[in-house]
């Protein structure tokens, strides 16, 4: 009868003790295909809305020439007068651009363009700086740092005409 019990308790553990087994298994080849957690997606930020003082119109049906800055000065001031598009070349130049342009484009180094209002701003270069005074079109300008290491920002005061 001992002997009984001994194999009957044997038996018992090996079968609790193997289904323990094949649920660790088990565990283990569910979770690989257990759903990953959603990860969390913090909030954009909400800009502030364009106050319509700040922004200016311009006709863009009838974009004017190009205008090339390449020559070497300290300052320039340039005028926008049918929606151009102003590229900047070079390096330390400190620009004024009055109007509204459809793009300014700093091809250089350590620049400072001072703006009325531009639709894009483009930087092919590093430590420039782009002050804009108004929104073209009333819209915010889309600005593309293709180096790192520029900036871009609204600055009071207008010169309205």
């Amino acid at each position: 009868m001992r002997n009984t019990l001994l194999a009957l308790a044997v038996l018992s553990t090996s079968i609790l003790a193997s289904c323990e087994v094949q649920s660790e298994i088990s565990k283990k080849s569910v979770e690989k295909y257990a759903a990953t957690p959603t990860p969390s997606i913090s909030p954009t930020p909400t800009e502030e809305p364009i106050d319509p003082a700040d922004a200016i119109q311009a006709d863009t049906t009838d974009p004017g020439p190009t205008i090339s800055i390449n020559r070497a000065g300290d300052k320039m001031n340039v005028v926008c007068n049918k929606y151009n598009r102003v590229m900047v070349n070079g390096a330390a130049k400190v620009v004024t651009v009055k109007g509204v342009c459809s793009q300014i484009m700093i091809n250089g180094d350590r620049n400072e363009v001072t703006a009325e209002a531009a639709a894009e701003i483009i930087y092919n270069g590093t430590e420039n700086k782009v002050s804009f005074s108004r929104y073209a079109n009333g819209k915010r300008p889309i600005v593309t740092d293709n180096t790192g290491g520029n900036t871009s920002e609204k600055v009071a005061g207008s010169a309205k005409k």
